[in-house]
């Protein structure tokens, strides 16, 4: 008793108002944001420049492995191992180079998740959850304040920075900015499309739809939410995800609510399932109303023709890639291919980087097929193999498959390879594994379910 009694007041800080705050779960929570911020936020993009950043992350997260055994989970460290040695092997055998600041990034964005996860298995969905939504909440009010009254961005008491400049003539070329890094960024190259924290909505969509599949997929597993605050939760998530305008997070978002709304698996859960099905069926239907509506009153402006309509299908009869950002993306895969067939061995980044400029590729996403024309096919196999064999063997072939589909939905149309929001998915399968047991579907919980 005595002992408890120690261990809970090491734990908890007691403020004037007799509040009790868990340190363990504020360090989490400090971890979970940390994960979020890596990469692709506008904190790490425009103030934390270098690889100096990765040198003290790293050495950070080192300290924490040595200091606790609940940190010592193989498959991250074993994962950015074998990044090294591919790293290593292909600044040996080509002439392309590959750096260490490379592999770093791969480094740094597992252990992010990796030390996230490990510092509190059971209760970290359930966290990474919470904030994922206090921060859909807090972008949403930004979003509508600044998409209402554009002019408030002005008086906006935050940090300016210069984000991009767009024009290859510098007489003509115009600059972009950004305000706020912390809770909201706002940025004049996206002024109507909500971004959150990141540098672009296409990063926030990522986090936004992971926070989703947790809660469609994994509710049963989230601690204390009863059936108003998951509605909300789920409400929250759906029309931030709608508010970020991005094409990639939109076709993200319906393979999970058609995975969710026919999957077997998940529809034997009974009244859980039964409930979240018709809560996501009302929002669904709320929120094409709300496109609709938006439709009738800004037209060829409105979200709907913007992202859906002229990216997706540009005014031809048939499907279409080609149109804005997809024809820079499809000319970085196609190139990543013909360069694959050609040195399957890989052909490192300068070489790769001078490919796509000479093809005016523009170097843009389709990081997953980048991967193999920078390392090679063996190694982009083991990495595929490595992010997707986790979840194969721990959950159903559904889950498994929506997963794979999100993972490529993602890498296909972004540069980074490894979110952390993804990559959380196997780390907390491989984390909360019963040692020497496969178990399809995962272990058995012992959470209640939020119905």
């Amino acid at each position: 008793m005595l002992n408890r009694a120690i261990y809970k007041e090491r734990n908890t800080v007691t403020s004037f108002l007799d509040v009790q705050i868990n340190v363990s779960s504020v360090f989490q929570y400090f971890l979970i944001y940390l994960m979020l911020l890596i990469p692709g936020s506008c904190l790490f993009a425009k103030y934390f420049l270098g690889d100096w950043k990765y040198y003290v992350l790293l050495v950070f997260y080192a300290a924490l492995f040595v200091s606790g055994k609940k940190y010592r989970e193989g498959y991250a460290p074993v994962f950015a191992l074998l990044l090294l040695v591919f790293v290593v092997v292909t600044r040996l055998i080509t002439d392309g180079g590959a750096g260490l600041s490379a592999w770093m990034q791969f480094a740094v964005c597992l252990a992010s998740v990796h030390f996230a996860v490990c510092c509190n298995r059971r209760m970290f969905l359930t966290r990474f959850v919470k904030l994922v939504c206090v921060f859909s909440v807090i972008s949403l009010v930004f979003w509508l304040l600044f998409l209402v009254f554009p002019q408030l961005a002005d008086i906006y008491p935050a940090q300016t920075y210069f984000t991009q400049s767009i024009g290859s003539d510098p007489a003509w070329a115009k600059d972009y900015y950004g305000k706020g890094l912390f809770l909201y960024s706002y940025l004049e190259i996206h002024p109507t499309r909500n971004c959150g924290i990141y540098t672009e909505p296409g990063v926030h969509q990522i986090v936004l739809n992971s926070a989703l599949f947790v809660m469609l997929f994994w509710g049963h597993k989230l601690t204390g939410l009863t059936g108003g605050k998951y509605f909300w939760r789920l409400a929250v998530l759906v029309f931030t995800v709608l508010s970020c305008q991005s094409t990639a997070g939109y076709i993200g978002f319906l393979l999970i609510v058609v995975f969710f709304m026919f999957s077997r698996r998940v529809r034997s859960k009974g009244r859980y399932a039964a409930k979240a099905k018709r809560a996501l069926a009302m929002l669904l239907c709320l929120a094409v109303i709300v496109l609709l509506l938006e439709y009738q009153v800004n037209g060829a402006e409105s979200i709907l023709n913007k992202q859906i309509v002229e990216k997706l299908f540009a005014g031809t009869d048939g499907v279409s890639l080609m149109e804005g950002s997809g024809q820079y993306r499809v000319g970085t895969i196609l190139l990543s291919v013909r360069s694959v067939i050609e040195h399957p061995l890989g052909v490192g980044y300068d070489r790769f980087i001078g490919l796509t400029n000479r093809a005016e590729t523009g170097f843009v996403a389709a990081s997953v097929m980048s991967f193999a024309a920078v390392y090679g096919v063996i190694p982009w196999i083991v990495m595929l193999a490595m992010v997707f064999v986790p979840v194969i063997r721990n959950e159903s072939r559904t889950v498994a498959l929506l997963f794979m589909l999100l993972f490529l939905n993602t890498t296909l149309a972004q540069t980074d390879l490894l979110y952390p929001a993804l990559m959380m998915v196997p780390v907390y399968l491989e984390a909360t594994r019963p040692r020497g047991k496969f178990v399809r579907g995962g272990a058995p919980c012992k959470h209640r379910s939020p119905y």
